[in-house]
């Protein structure tokens, strides 16, 4: 049989494409099995009835089942199929844990996982393409700030700022151990500063209509 130089390149296209679909897959395996087996899960009345209620106001209809751990690195959605809201075992303010709480399930509202999911695959398929990997990058952040937006909507400055607070205090508590298919999200010191400069922003903020044309 003749090997020709397109066998070569598909050969190392598709090992390419199944190892990275292969760790990425392992490390969330790997991470989530963590979290479970060191985690309980919580049933204070309280906690579960405010989730309860935020779920009413963003009209989430799915369960979530919400677990303690002390490997949690933040607070984070996880799980493509069973939701689970993970949350670290620290001690947390009234408002803090409310803006926690609304933060995790407005990327449950807008199915960011499953689009994390998407750009694992993307990236799998296009791991020769380094145009692919930044913009990857770049919309795990748009993710963010459209989480941010949404919480903070129809808030005044005082309430804006109170949530920038509340991502500070989260960002000091977390460690790096994170995995690409939850809600966890760092992004360093630069991208810190472009959300709170855009959540305590109160001009309006574009729609994207023209950049989605145009792409």
């Amino acid at each position: 049989v003749r090997i020709t130089a397109l066998d070569v390149v598909a050969a190392l296209w598709l090992a390419g494409f199944l190892l990275i679909l292969s760790v990425h897959t392992w490390i969330y395996l790997h991470y989530k099995n963590r979290l479970m087996k060191s985690g309980m899960v919580l049933k204070d009345t309280v906690l579960l009835h405010r989730i309860k209620n935020l779920k009413r106001e963003l009209h989430i209809r799915k369960s979530v089942s919400v677990v303690e751990s002390p490997e949690a690195a933040s607070p984070m959605i996880i799980g493509i199929f069973k939701t689970v809201l993970v949350l670290p075992e620290e001690e947390y303010g009234e408002e803090e844990l409310f803006f926690i709480l609304k933060h995790e399930l407005v990327h449950l509202q807008h199915k960011d996982l499953y689009g994390k999911l998407l750009f694992v695959v993307a990236s799998a398929l296009h791991w020769f393409n380094p145009c692919i990997w930044l913009l990857q990058k770049e919309a795990v952040v748009d993710m963010e700030l459209y989480c941010d937006e949404s919480v903070v909507q129809g808030a005044n400055y005082a309430g804006r700022k109170a949530y920038t607070e509340t991502l500070l205090s989260t960002l000091h508590r977390q460690c790096a151990k994170r995995t690409v298919l939850s809600t966890q999200f760092y992004g360093g010191k630069k991208i810190m500063q472009k959300r709170f400069k855009n959540i305590l922003s109160r001009k309006r903020k574009k729609n994207g209509l023209a950049v989605l044309v145009g792409a």
